[in-house]
């Protein structure tokens, strides 16, 4: 009988915020998010116990036994924003709504009710947007389903998650997300449905601005590469109590936010990048990488921005080009948002 090989893009991904922590939630079509490629669900924790060590008359091993278990998943996603969309607790204006809602940014509205701040601080403040009735601050975890075409499904609960953005000059931007979640029977969320999605083209890099009057000045060209990390970590939290053994994941800011760009090479003559990283410049401007899109943009900003590693030399396409990563610091206790990720609607 000759194998039977499914696609790999005729799969979906269903991503549902939970009304309750604790409870997995069933999904349906409307809930599936477009993920570039497939997603990797990697189980964790003491997952299928061995039981080599335990003396038996008859030799070899006894039967291995189920432990605690969680996953660890990764997927991709492109970036979507409705731009001219008010933000609101419960209407994030993007079909990555779910995702948005799990991570840790503190949520701020900008200069209009359309503009959304993501932001990642030193010291966390909490912003009404993100605030229940009662004044109770919290990330919603979410369920997550994969079905394949076959019906297999993969399931977790209690997830959260953090974001990675990156991208390439008239390439789309890119999201990739790291999950933690816990381990939850496929039956709890639902039975398989097909998707529906609804959402705006992603965000292209393209007609993107520098700051300059920042770390680096005017000498700098031909922006080639970007990537953003909000500095966020996810730790596993082991929980007796729990039916599987893991209770949800802890989300720490672990780093400061970083902002890698790949531009041409710098002045010969001024050499700035040299020079701030050997003399530990830390520069009071933000450094701001941003996209236009028509009237609206999006801005990723570091505050107190320092050069963390040496510039690496290179070459793209036959010209030299060289890699900068820079990294917000913490000068005074009273400092708040070190990073941030401004949505702007029409930017004045």
């Amino acid at each position: 009988m000759a194998q039977v090989l499914n696609a790999s893009n005729t799969s979906a991904v269903f991503i549902k915020t939970q009304a309750t922590i604790g409870t997995a939630i069933a999904v349906s079509g409307v809930d599936a998010v477009p993920v570039v490629g497939s997603p990797k669900f990697t189980p964790r924790g003491p997952g299928i116990i061995r039981r080599a060590d335990v003396m038996t008359p008859y030799g070899g091993e006894l039967a291995a036994k189920t432990g605690g278990i969680g996953w660890d998943i990764s997927l991709t996603t492109e970036l979507y924003w409705s731009f001219g969309t008010p933000f609101s607790l419960n209407t994030y204006p993007t079909v990555l709504q779910a995702l948005f809602r799990a991570c840790p940014f503190n949520v701020v509205i900008g200069a209009s009710a359309n503009d959304t701040v993501f932001e990642s601080q030193a010291l966390y403040t909490l912003a009404v947007s993100r605030v229940t009735s009662t004044g109770e601050y919290y990330t919603a975890p979410f369920t997550i389903v994969y079905e394949e075409t076959g019906g297999k499904k993969y399931s977790a609960f209690d997830c959260v998650c953090i974001p990675k953005f990156s991208w390439e000059a008239g390439g789309k931007v890119s999201i990739e997300w790291s999950i933690k979640g816990k381990w939850v029977a496929v039956g709890d969320t639902g039975a398989g449905t097909a998707p529906t999605y609804g959402y705006d083209a992603p965000v292209v890099g393209t007609n993107c601005t520098m700051n300059s009057t920042g770390p680096f000045g005017a000498s700098t060209s031909a922006l080639a590469k970007v990537a953003y990390d909000p500095g966020f970590a996810l730790s596993d939290v082991l929980d007796a109590r729990e039916t599987y053994g893991m209770g949800i994941a802890m989300i720490s800011l672990t780093s400061s936010p970083s902002l890698e760009v790949e531009v041409a090479d710098l002045s010969e003559t001024l050499q700035p990048d040299w020079t701030q990283a050997e003399d530990n410049t830390v520069s009071g401007t933000a450094l701001t990488v941003g996209i236009d899109i028509g009237s609206d943009a999006i801005k990723f900003v570091l505050t107190q921005p320092q050069l963390i590693q040496w510039p690496t030399p290179g070459e793209s396409n036959g010209y030299r080009n060289i890699g900068l990563k820079f990294a917000g610091i913490v000068n005074t206790s009273s400092e708040t948002s070190i990073g941030y990720i401004w949505f702007d609607s029409s930017p004045t």
